[in-house]
C-alpha cells in the first residue's frame, strides 16, 4: 500500500491532484486498501458512490468498466469529469445522495464519511464535513446504503463497503444484522491497521442479485 496519510483529518488538501478547485477528499489509506476491488472486467458496469477525489472511479475506468461516480461535492465530480475527458475514459458523473435515481451494478464501492461526530463537532466547511462526519456512532451514512444496496446490485452483483473501528461496534453488527436478515451475506474480505484504528472491507451481496432467483 502506497505511503500516504493514514487519517481523516480536518482539513485535508484541495483536488484529485492538489489543484485548486475546492475542497475535494484525497487519496488516502482507506481509498487504497478499496482500490483493488476496482479492478473489474471490461464492459462491466462499476459504480462508486462517494467518489471523492476519484481514485477508484478512475482505476475501474482504465480497466474498460462503464463506471457512474457520485457525489454532493461539486469540486468533486467537476475535476473528475475533467480528468475522465482528458484520458478519453467511460466514466460518467452523477450529483446525487448516495445512489439515488440510478439503477443496478455489477459492482459497487463505497469509501463512506465514517468518523463518529456529534452535532457540535460538525466542521463548519461544509464540503469537508461532507466527506467526514458519519453521525454520533460513525454509521449514519454507512447505514443508510446498507439499506439502499440490494436495490442497486445486479445479477450476481457485488457491494464493496469501508468501515473503520472507530465506528460503534455495536452500531457496525446491527447493521450486518439488519441485512443478513433482509437476505443478505457480508464478509469481510481486506483489512489494514493504522494507529489508533483498524480499516476493513467488506463484501455485500443479496439474494436479490443472484440469478435465477427471486
Amino acid at each position: 500500500m502506497p505511503t500516504v496519510p493514514h487519517t481523516r483529518t480536518r482539513p485535508f488538501p484541495t483536488g484529485p491532484s492538489g489543484s485548486p478547485d475546492g475542497p475535494v477528499y484525497p487519496p488516502r489509506a482507506d481509498t487504497y486498501l478499496l482500490l483493488p476491488f476496482a479492478l473489474v472486467g471490461a464492459g462491466s458496469s462499476f459504480l462508486e458512490v462517494g467518489t471523492g477525489g476519484g481514485a477508484i472511479a478512475l482505476a475501474a475506468a482504465r480497466r474498460g468498466a462503464r463506471v457512474v461516480a457520485t457525489d454532493l461535492n461539486l469540486h468533486a465530480l467537476r475535476a473528475l469529469t475533467q480528468e475522465a475527458r482528458r484520458e478519453r475514459l467511460s466514466l460518467e458523473v452523477v450529483r446525487t445522495d448516495l445512489a439515488r435515481g440510478l439503477g443496478r451494478f455489477d459492482r459497487t464501492v463505497f469509501n463512506p464519511p465514517y468518523l463518529p461526530t456529534r452535532p457540535e463537532e460538525r466542521d463548519p466547511d461544509r464540503w469537508h464535513n461532507l466527506a467526514l462526519d458519519g453521525g454520533p456512532d460513525g454509521t449514519r451514512v454507512t447505514a443508510r446504503w446498507v439499506s439502499e444496496l440490494a436495490n442497486h446490485l445486479a445479477p450476481d452483483g457485488e457491494g464493496f463497503l469501508l468501515t473503520s473501528t472507530l465506528q460503534s461496534p455495536a452500531a457496525v453488527e446491527a447493521m450486518w444484522a439488519s441485512w443478513r436478515a433482509r437476505g443478505g451475506t457480508v464478509d469481510r474480505v481486506a483489512s489494514h491497521q493504522l494507529e489508533g484504528e483498524r480499516l476493513e472491507v467488506w463484501c455485500l451481496v443479496h439474494r436479490s442479485a443472484k440469478r435465477g432467483r427471486a
